[in-house]
Formats: structure tokens, sequence, C-alpha cells
């Protein structure tokens, strides 16, 4: 290993542009592991792509000529070589040559990311002799490609670039005719892998979620209606969306399918798939004059996100039903009065004093702070003690409490990534049964242990939440009890990156009583996360949960 950082590190003499004389001898190939190869004849290291039937060696890097700078650069071209039974055929250059490919009859093709900045990529192909079969440019990134095996035919898909006619597509090649055959928008979603039928003249397209596409040579898609079908019931949004785009809702002979795709999308989905979901239910609905449904659509819609776009709507919606007649000296609900009756959950008024900008406070004598800080002081004077510190504090607390004694080298990592297992070190992921585990049984005086570690980088707080405190911790630990948390930890570990965000902004406790505050100001919104949250952990595990409105006072 010491001798491969030294030949990728060490000064070179700079190789000329023009391709090295091929070498007769079989070469001797050091394989590194993620298609990385090192080759000492040559001071070669680099990618490299091998051809199906094993013969041919593809090998590329995109660095200057004497070794020393890669990656995006304005001068200095890159190299590929081919080699048949590791004895070398033909080499080239190219300005940063990627994602190189090989058939089994030895041709050759390359990305080109091209010098400079901007959109573009440059898709190239060769012969086993080295003349080129292929070249075009285009006006946007090159993300994946494939060649069959045969070498006759090749695929590049392009990444999104706006205002670009090469943007977000598949472009095929006919390589023997040395042209682009047929081209089409990505409405399938990203390739992961590509499978060929040159028999029957097919491509198919291979996605993450084990989806698989076929066109045919002229980039037409082969059983289109199956796969749309399949797209609907997966709750596929893009396709439901374009399918009812093309036909009346109220007269769609996929209509029970649709709605259908709809629900597993709401059930399913992530935060704002779900919420787009029962916006689209309502508008099906809605479109079929069934009114009662589509206020119930659209009410789910703005329960999971407040910025869904449908809150005027369902408001119009509820006044042909009827159900919006003001009684006599009824007054009108606020947004966040709208959104607490949505999610279930207690809405109270915070008058405080408003000063310049940003600042509040609670009280005359008050001092001028932050409206989360100015409502915090308002239930500390009605008897609560708490911390506004969103996720901080709790995060932090299930962070203590998941170790007996948590090692100095995870003080500062995050604890989502340590219930994930997103971490560098094997000796670094644990179970998340056994971190689990370990939180029903904590003590406080493993609290405090812990607590000294976590906050040891940032003197008293830990290094990402600095308005955490220990007594804050060892408070609502005691408050909450390793019962209460556990059940907490428990969720959490479900979907930690989704749920380490949206936590209320205000903690408080009081005596074994815990509660959670939203707190907003007039211009103000509730975020989808929040939501997610509190409908998802807070609401299901039966704590009480409220949004506080804060309010000037008059």
């Amino acid at each position: 290993m010491t001798g491969f950082f030294q030949r990728l590190f060490s000064k070179r003499q700079a190789a000329p542009e023009t391709s090295p004389r091929p070498l007769a001898g079989r070469l001797e190939i050091d394989e590194l592991g993620h298609n990385l190869v090192s080759i000492d004849a040559l001071d070669f290291i680099g990618h490299q792509a091998v051809s199906p039937n094993k013969r041919y060696r593809l090998i590329w890097a995109d660095r200057t000529p004497d070794g020393r700078r890669g990656g995006n650069r304005s001068e200095g071209h890159g190299s590929w070589s081919l080699l048949l039974d590791d004895r070398i055929v033909t080499t080239g250059r190219l300005e940063r040559p990627q994602e190189g490919r090989v058939a089994d009859n030895g041709t050759v093709i390359l990305h080109d990311w091209m010098f400079g900045e901007g959109l573009q990529g440059r898709f190239v192909a060769f012969a086993p002799d080295g003349s080129q079969l292929v070249t075009q440019q285009f006006a946007a990134n090159l993300m994946s490609n494939s060649l069959s095996p045969d070498g006759k035919f090749a695929i590049c898909q392009t990444a999104n670039a706006p205002g670009s006619a090469d943007s977000c597509r598949y472009m095929l090649f006919d390589l023997a005719a040395g042209r682009e055959v047929a081209r089409w928008e990505v409405e399938t979603g990203w390739a992961e892998d590509y499978e060929w039928d040159c028999e029957d003249r097919r491509v198919y397209l291979c996605m993450k979620d084990g989806e698989r596409v076929g066109y045919d040579f002229t980039g037409t898609m082969v059983e289109r209606e199956a796969w749309q079908l399949r797209r609907i019931g997966a709750g596929d949004l893009n396709v439901i969306q374009s399918v009812l785009v093309a036909t009346s809702a109220n007269d769609h002979p996929l209509r029970s399918e649709i709605i259908g795709g709809l629900g597993v999308a709401a059930r399913d989905g992530e935060v704002w798939q779900q919420a787009r979901a029962y916006r689209l239910l309502g508008e099906l609905h809605e479109q079929a004059g069934e009114i009662a449904q589509a206020v119930k659509a659209y009410d789910d819609a703005l329960t999971i996100d407040p910025k869904v776009g449908v809150a005027r709507r369902v408001e119009q919606l509820r006044k042909t039903l009827g159900t919006t007649v003001a009684k006599p000296g009824a007054k009108r609900l606020s947004r966040f009065e709208q959104q607490a009756g949505r999610l279930g959950i207690q809405h109270e008024v915070v008058l405080l004093e408003k000063g310049d900008g940003k600042d509040w406070r609670h009280g005359a004598n008050g001092l001028w702070t932050t409206v989360e800080i100015g409502a915090l002081d308002h239930y500390k004077s009605i008897g609560w003690d708490g911390a506004a510190s969103e996720g901080g504090l709790i995060l932090t607390l299930i962070k203590a409490a998941s170790f007996e004694a948590l090692d100095v080298r995870n003080s500062d990592t995050f604890v989502e990534a340590l219930y994930a297992q997103n971490v560098a070190f094997d000796q670094d992921r644990f179970a998340p049964e056994r971190l689990i585990a370990t939180v029903s049984n904590a003590t406080r005086r493993q609290i405090e242990r812990n607590w000294k570690v976590i906050a040891a980088s940032a003197g008293n707080s830990p290094a990402y939440y600095p308005n955490v405190r220990e007594h804050h911790v060892i408070s609502l630990f005691d408050a909450l009890g390793t019962d209460r948390l556990a059940e907490i930890a428990t969720v959490f570990a479900t979907a930690p990156y989704d749920l380490r965000a949206g936590w209320p902004d205000l903690t408080l406790w009081q005596g074994g009583k815990v509660r959670f505050v939203e707190v907003k100001g007039p211009s103000d919104s509730f975020h989808a996360s929040q939501t997610r949250l509190i409908s998802k952990l807070l609401l299901p595990l039966g704590f009480d949960v409220g949004l506080a409105e804060v309010r000037k006072i008059s």
C-alpha cells in the first residue's frame, strides 16, 4: 500500500500528448478493488472495465500527464488504453475520461467530462484499433452509460440541464453506423444498470427499485400500459399525474387503480409525497363532484404539509358544503389554530412584548431575545422548566442513554448516524436493538458520565447544540424516566434521519410531566418535518403537544 501512495503522489515526468508506442509484453496488473488498478510498467494508477468475455481490459485515468492533477481543470489531458490479454492494443487521450466500457470485440465507449466549467459532456466510441466510431457533445452533464456485449450499440444518459434540449435524456447509438439513432426523455427514472437484447433490438433500463423497462431501438417503450399499471400500483406520483393530465380524471378508465396508488403513496411515501398524494386525491374527488371526500383529502394534505397549496381551496369547498357558516359572535380561526386542529394538538396564545426586528421579551423587565426564548420565559413564569433547543436536547439525551460508557471517538458523532450505522468504521456500528436496550436500563450516573464526554469538545454543551446544558439533560431524564425514553428511542430508530428534524421548539417539564411546544411568531409557518415528527412520534406515544401562537401585547 505504501508503494501505491508513492506512485499516486510522487512527481512524474510530463508525458507527451501523442500516444505512447504499444508494449509487446504481457503486463502485470494489480487490482486494488472498486475497479481501480495499478500497473507498474506504465507507472499507471486508474480505473478499469473488463469485457464480458474477460479478454479485453479498458483502463483510463482522469489526470494530467504528470499525474499530479485530476478532476476539474482547464488543461492536461487524461489517458485511456485498450488491452487484449493484458497486452496494450491501442492508447489515446481525452480531456477528462470517465465511465469506460469495453465489449467482447474490443469496441470502447467513454464519457469525456471535458475541461472547464458549465454543463457539458462528450460521448465517444472507438474501434479496437483506436479509430473513432462516434463523438457527440452535449449541453448537459453525462451520467451512466452501457455498451452491448457485441459492441454494436451503446446508450448514455444525461443529467438535468435547464433550457437544454439535451437535458434528462437517454441517447441510443448505432456504433457501426456511427450515429445517434434514438433519444427519449427520462420518464422512468434514472437507470442503475442496463440489459441488452440486440437480436430483438431492445435495451432494458434497470432501476434501483427493481423495475425493468424495455425500449426498442427507435426509442419507443415496450409494453407501456403494463409499465404504467405497475407504477400506478406502486404509488409513483409522477406517472399518476401524467396519466391524469392525459385524460379527464372523472372518466379515467384507471380511476380505481389511481386511487389505490395514491393510497400507497400517502401511506408509504416521503412526507412531501404523502402531502402531494392527498392533494392529487382531493383533486380527483373534486373533479368527480365528490366534495366531502375532496375536503377530507385536502385536510389530510394540509395536516402533513401546510404549504401544500390547497388551504384556500378547501375553505371554498367547505362553503359549498355549508360547513363554514359562522355562528353569531364566532371569530375566524387563525391559520395556526386551523393547523393545530388538523393535527389534534392544543393551540394557545402567548402574549409577548415586541421590540425591534426579531426581538421579543416576556414582561416589561425581561431581556430582549428570540421569540422562542420569550415563549420559554412565559412558560417558566407559570411553573414549567425547560429548554428552547428544538431536537438538540432529546437527541443528546438519547445518545447519552444509549451507551453504558460513551467512547470519546463518538463524542461528536450525530446520534442519528449511530442509530443508522452510517459510520466509517465497523467498531462504531452498534445494533439499534442494543442501543435501545441500554436506554431501557439507563441510570442518572450513566447520563452524567456520558454528558461529560459529549460536552467536552465544546466546553459545557454538545458541539452542535449550544443551547443544551447539563441540567437540561438530567432534568429531562428524571422527568421522562427510562420507559418513556426507550419508547422515543424505539420509534426514532425506525427512521433516524427523518426523525432528527421537526422537533418542537420547546421541551418543558414539571415534576413527572413533559410537554413539547412548537412556537410560531406572526411571520412563521408550519413545516412538513414538524408535522411528521408530531404525528409519527409524539402523538402516537401519547405526549402532550402544543402550538404556541405568539402575539404582541397591544
